[in-house]
């Protein structure tokens, strides 16, 4: 059987389960199949077989799910064995947290969500934002796709759905269970790794991915795909998102927020295309297949670090010097009733002045970035923030993108040549050289560029430089070098 079970695996490239019988002293394999597996089985089993080299470091990646590093990391019930476990349900989405349990949002809301759990019968999308202010979710109905367990999974909340003995009387704000009183406002606890559901205050503790030895492993693989350019193009997005949790704690779902939509015309950074030109973006976008991933994590990256990378430089409050909406997202709203009643959204953004501000892109001065959203809710939608009198920012609700417009330096982005420009693009924040190299700096390039071009032709090293970047063309001026003027 072991030789069976060894030849299985090689052929799978994976663990597998096996159905088997034996007859008159014969042994009979009548199934084999890659095996089932939680998320700590999945990185495990994953991990074991890269370092076996029965997988490729590109395989190991695209293996990996981003679920299974919420599930390794679901903060542990200190005090567990003090709790009274009230029941089980479908371990819908990874995470254990604690709370007083409310039964309607509205309650919920008002007390800001403040520890507190929300419980229902099943979920619609007028729970949304209390879902997103919540510490976590149990329905007594549903199951691991529905709308509780796929909205919590998306926002990294922890939820329990299916609690199928679970009786919840909405008139009297209370619920019951095997036996079990539950009121409004009394302490509960929730493993959603497990299903767990438990009745009092849990004592959760905050896990940190490096003292777990299966996570430190595979970020130092991740570390290693970015530095050897063994990526494969499909994988690009996923890496870099994993890198970006592993270095600087970025995370991987949209964070909940309470800010609300302001409706308003008055745009202080933008003015608002018209509808012709709303049609035109429309028709310039790209099209995402469902199972495209990749293009997905791309734009979240790119979005991710360009903020970074800028904010870190200009600080707080300053977004206004570098980034702004393209357009009211509030207005480009589109019903679709032939497609489950869902709402696509248009989403458009420019980052400016990077090459002012980041050494390692002084040759991009200007990112446009376009994308459709589509969402089950108007509470998911996307909306802009006033809060800065000098500019707007966008607040994102949504990160199911259904199509895509790139522009780099008014250059439209192929879907094709996505990928290895974005690898390019991160790698040089880590891995550019090209100052060292050429014995200069980011301060001495920008201050020749801002020299009258009589004095920038005496100096033939600098103006050789400054063509090599594109900065000039034919001793004059481009627009990457105009970017560079103050």
């Amino acid at each position: 059987m072991n030789d069976i079970s060894t030849k299985l695996e090689k052929h799978f490239k994976d663990a597998v389960d096996i159905e088997f019988t034996i007859q008159d002293g014969k042994l009979w394999v009548l199934n084999a199949r890659p095996a089932r597996r939680t998320g700590v089985a999945n990185l495990k089993i994953t991990i074991d077989l890269f370092f076996e080299k029965v997988i490729d470091l590109n395989e190991a990646i695209s293996r990996l799910r981003f679920r299974d590093i919420d599930e390794v990391l679901t903060p542990p019930i200190v005090n567990e064995n003090e709790l009274e476990i009230l029941g089980k349900g479908l371990p819908a989405s990874p995470g254990a947290t604690t709370g007083k349990i409310f039964f309607d949002s509205d309650s919920l809301i008002q007390r800001k969500g403040n520890s507190c759990i929300l419980c229902r019968i099943e979920v619609s999308p007028e729970d949304l934002n209390a879902i997103f202010i919540s510490e976590g979710v149990i329905t007594s109905r549903g199951g691991m796709t529905s709308h509780a367990a796929v909205v919590s999974r998306g926002i990294g909340k922890p939820c329990i759905s299916g609690i199928g003995s679970l009786n919840i009387n909405l008139k009297e704000r209370k619920a019951s269970i095997n036996g079990y009183k539950i009121n409004e406002g009394d302490w509960i606890t929730i493993n959603g790794s497990l299903g767990n559901l438990y009745m009092g205050k849990g004592n959760v503790t905050v896990p940190n991915w490096r003292n777990n030895r299966q996570l430190f492993v595979f970020s130092r693989i991740i570390e290693k795909a970015i530095c050897t350019n063994v990526l494969g193009d499909n994988n690009i997005g996923k890496a870099w998102i994993l890198r970006d949790y592993f270095l600087h704690n970025i995370p991987f779902h949209i964070k909940g927020t309470e800010k609300k939509s302001i409706a308003t015309k008055d745009y202080i950074s933008f003015v608002h295309p018209t509808d012709v030109q709303i049609r035109n973006i429309y028709k310039s976008l790209n099209k995402l297949e469902y199972e495209d991933l990749n293009s997905k994590l791309i734009l979240q990256g790119l979005r991710n670090t360009l903020l970074r990378l800028l904010s870190n430089k200009i600080g707080i409050d300053n977004h206004y010097k570098y980034y702004r909406p393209i357009l009211d997202p509030m207005c480009c709203v589109r019903n679709m009733k032939n497609d489950n009643n869902s709402f696509h959204q248009l989403i458009g953004e420019e980052y400016f002045n990077i090459s002012k501000y980041i050494p390692n892109l002084i040759d991009i001065y200007k990112v446009k970035i376009y994308y459709e959203v589509q969402t089950d809710s108007e509470n998911e939608l996307s909306f802009l923030d006033f809060t800065n009198p000098n500019g707007e920012s966008i607040v994102l609700k949504c990160d199911n993108i259904i199509s895509l417009y790139i522009e780099i330096n008014d250059q439209i982005i192929k879907p094709k040549d996505l990928p290895k420009l974005y690898n390019t693009f991160r790698k040089r924040e880590y891995f550019w050289t090209w100052y060292s190299e050429n014995l200069t700096s980011h301060k001495e390039i920008v201050e020749f560029v801002n020299r009258p071009k009589k004095d920038r032709l005496k100096n033939f090293r600098l103006n050789t430089y400054a063509h090599e970047l594109e900065l000039l063309e034919n001793d004059s001026l481009t627009n990457s070098g105009q970017a560079l003027i103050f």
